[in-house]
């Protein structure tokens, strides 16, 4: 009988390991890695920007144990040139319908609750209009879920480092400092 419960109790408690084990995403590389191991199991990235690529993925794909719903893509941001680029940033985004289907379903948000820490989305999660911040293991990880001007959800989350974070702010502030200066020459 003690072989039994022995037994019992092992396999429980392996069956609890591999559970919280899988519980997040396999993102395949980390920030500020090349992208060839993305390349080698999804495909190249497409260029967004002069120094900006994006490969946009199925979160089933990338995620296949968490389910999360095939509206609901992970994108890769790269920087550099296209041979060289590395890993800026990840972002889970919600592909919402024009209903908020996918949002109301709160699938992003408690996948990131799940695996990046519990937070206070008041009394009714799905009105939650607000931000969420983490700092763990050398990663900085935004959970955002905004109505927008047409009472739409803007929702994703956010993954970088503050090297990269840093990379991008200068990186985007540079393109709009650019846009300006074509706009001022066209008026």
């Amino acid at each position: 009988m003690k072989k039994i419960t022995s037994i019992i109790f092992s396999f429980l408690t392996l069956s609890l390991y591999m559970s919280s084990a899988q519980a997040a995403c396999d993102f395949v590389i980390d920030i500020g890695d090349k992208k060839t191991k993305i390349v080698e199991k999804f495909a190249e990235p497409m260029p967004m920007f002069a120094g900006q690529l994006m490969l946009p993925v199925p979160s089933i794909d990338v995620c296949p144990n968490d389910n999360l719903d095939m509206d609901i893509a992970v994108e890769y941001i790269f920087l550099g040139d296209p041979e060289d680029a590395r890993l800026a940033a990840i972002r889970m985004i919600v592909l919402n319908d024009g209903k908020n289907t996918i949002s109301d379903q709160l699938t992003l948000m408690n996948y990131a609750k799940k695996v990046y820490g519990d937070f206070d989305t008041g009394h009714n999660p799905q009105i939650y209009n607000n931000f969420q911040a983490w700092e763990k293991t050398n990663k900085l990880i935004i959970y955002k879920r905004i109505f927008n001007e047409e009472n739409l959800i803007e929702e994703e989350v956010f993954i970088t480092n503050n090297e990269y974070n840093q990379k991008l702010g200068e990186f985007y502030n540079k393109i709009e400092i650019e846009e300006a200066k074509l706009e001022e020459e066209n008026s």
